[in-house]
């Protein structure tokens, strides 16, 4: 926290407190803090961390890793106002005294320090009984292989995603609820407080006046909810105060207050469909919109919406007007392609559950048309996404006994297909793998998964053709498919997958966790983004060569690979893949050999040749 009397010095002061023996990840910033000549002191207290520092950034830019400190130019010389940043992260048992110019000096406890400040919050604090929260099952994971997590165990999870969602910008604590905690600033003027579970009358109480104290204290940034209480509590989001709803609000939507308002739902949806990433995605939207701090993951939108003003949504009519109007008109004459975008006006597409599943109930050459010249080609609304590289994964080193290989890579990724690459052990079926479960709430919950893995025709690239089925907005049973170009990865284990789905470029990068010898189950991690829309993702998937949950006794080797990933088991979305369920039967057989016939055909027509 800036000191207020020093104008040429800001000094930010880190104390962290020791955290299940180990501190994985650290934040601290100023705020807005004119940088002209001023030397800028970064002083980190540090109560029982490590002498290793593993990586420190300024402003989000990598600039020191290992026991190796260098900072590069960081003050601007010219007179600006911009925020500063610093995340830290330690293991081990130190106390340091680092200054601008990096000179270690001796070390000194915090109780050294004259006058400390008082210690910046977490963005983000949840707030859980104040006993019991590692017994009191939680509401994640009623559709997991696993029973659900305990409110104490989902919220730790919750808390690291918030970092990856937010590239390590913000951080969150998870905190006993303490019956003062009107009188704890940590929690106080935290920009975000979660009260989750509480049932207790006492801590009822506690979080009732702290949400009293904090709308007293809000300055249109601040935001709070209790969630499934047993004591309903009005939310404040934002200038938005449901416990005294201003006449702004209703009568003048261009304002911060009907912002707050008409993201009191999005959030309310998000967080009561009770899964990690929807959960996050609804805390994202709202530190983007009113903490002054954009977050990558939610701050594009390719909607018309008030917060855009205006100006901006005029001059996006009026580009897609001109430069498309062509395939704009084509789809609203078209009975199919219109009630597509009649539905999609209806959502929020930062919502990814209800937006992909909207345009898979409604594909059509029309609606890619459309989709590929507005966001792909012409990129209208002048959105850009780049693949999380948050959590860091490592993918698998050795398989059945030997060091992982790119061909014995390859033959994981092909295992059961009846094809002429497909390795010692394979089913030889019509398909490389079913998906068992899932981790991405918007992606890996379909029905009736399956994956397609093979060869290109020159052998140097492979493709990827997953045909799922799709339970649509209307009620139907339908099939979709995509076809994937699959290209290796850096280190063996990993690889680069591309498609144009629905008139959109999506890029991924998947690694392969975990796979038994005998191919009976996989693990994969991916992460990826669709750039012309502004979306980011995460995903994992547990595949079987039939689509049934392995055997229980291997659950252990494969919760810990999926936890290797960031991936807690009680995340996963079992998957149907019953062929004699009604829904299956009446989309008809799955059109598996859709793409890969075609391939097929030009590998025979190549080998003629030869």
């Amino acid at each position: 926290t800036a000191k207020k009397n020093m104008r040429t010095t800001s000094s930010v002061i880190l104390l962290a407190s020791r955290h299940n023996q180990q501190i994985q990840s650290l934040k601290f910033q100023n705020s807005m803090t004119r940088l002209g000549d001023i030397t800028l002191t970064l002083v980190l207290v540090i109560a029982k961390v490590s002498s290793q520092v593993s990586a420190f950034s300024v402003g989000g830019s990598l600039v020191a890793t290992s026991r190796r400190i260098a900072i590069p130019e960081l003050l601007s010389r010219q007179s600006r106002s911009v925020p500063v940043q610093a995340h830290v992260r330690f293991q081990g048992t130190t106390t340091r005294w680092l200054t601008s110019s990096l000179q270690q000096q001796e070390p000194v406890e915090a109780s050294a320090i004259e006058n400390p400040p008082r210690v910046e919050a977490a963005e983000v604090v949840f707030l859980v009984p104040s006993t019991g929260a590692d017994t009191i099952p939680s509401k994640f994971g009623t559709r997991s292989p696993v029973d659900p997590p305990s409110i104490a165990e989902a919220v730790e999870h919750l808390a690291r995603k918030v970092s990856w969602f937010s590239d390590g910008k913000l951080s969150a604590q998870v905190v006993p609820i303490p019956q003062d905690a009107v009188s704890v600033p940590s929690i106080l003027d935290a920009g975000v407080v979660i009260a989750l579970g509480l049932t207790d009358a006492s801590d009822l109480k506690a979080a009732s006046d702290l949400f009293q104290a904090r709308r007293e204290r809000n300055t249109g940034t601040k935001c709070h909810f209790a969630l499934d209480c047993s004591q309903d509590m009005d939310p404040m989001v934002g200038p938005f105060d449901a416990s005294s709803v201003s006449l702004n609000a209703n009568l003048f939507p261009w304002t911060q207050a009907a912002s707050g308002m008409r993201m009191r739902p999005l959030m309310e949806g998000l967080f009561n469909r009770w899964t990690s990433d929807d959960f996050v995605v609804a805390l994202m939207v709202f530190w983007n919109q009113f903490s002054g701090d954009e977050v990558d993951w939610v701050k594009h939108s390719v909607d018309a919406t008030w917060e855009k003003g205006p100006v901006r949504n005029a001059k996006e009519l009026y580009a897609m007007a001109t430069q498309c109007g062509d395939c704009i008109g084509n789809c609203l004459n078209d009975e199919q392609c219109n009630k597509c975008l009649n539905e999609l006006t209806k959502v929020d597409t930062r919502d990814q559950v209800l937006s992909y599943r909207t345009i898979v109930s409604y594909e059509s050459d029309l609606l890619r048309e459309f989709s590929f010249c507005i966001l792909q080609k012409h990129n209208i609304f002048g959105c850009n996404a780049e693949i999380p590289a948050l959590p860091v994964v490592q993918p698998i080193t050795t398989w059945r006994g030997e060091t992982i290989t790119k061909k014995t890579a390859r033959d994981i990724l092909i295992a059961h297909l009846d094809d002429e690459s497909a390795p010692e052990g394979s089913r030889k079926s019509e398909v490389s793998w079913k998906v068992a479960a899932g981790a991405n709430v918007a992606y890996d919950q379909f029905p009736s998964q399956n994956q397609i893995f093979y060869e290109s025709v020159n052998g140097r690239d492979m493709w990827y053709d997953p045909v799922f089925r799709v339970e649509t907005v209307d009620g139907r049973n339908v099939w979709a498919k995509r076809h994937y170009k699959v290209r290796d990865g850096p280190t063996p284990g990993t690889f680069r997958f591309s498609v144009l789905d629905n008139g959109v470029t999506s890029n991924e990068f998947w690694n392969i966790a975990a796979a038994a010898d005998d191919l009976s189950w996989c693990v994969f991690h991916y992460a990826g983004a669709a750039g012309s829309v502004g979306q980011r993702y995460l995903g994992g998937l547990l595949c079987t060569p039939d689509g049934s949950l392995p055997p229980m006794d291997q659950w252990d080797e494969i919760w810990k690979a999926l936890r290797s990933v960031g991936i807690q088991p009680w995340e996963l979305f079992v998957v149907d893949n019953d062929p004699n369920s009604e829904d299956y039967i009446d989309a008809g057989p799955p059109p598996l050999d859709y793409f890969r016939k075609d391939v097929l055909e030009a590998k025979a027509s190549k080998a003629a040749k030869e």
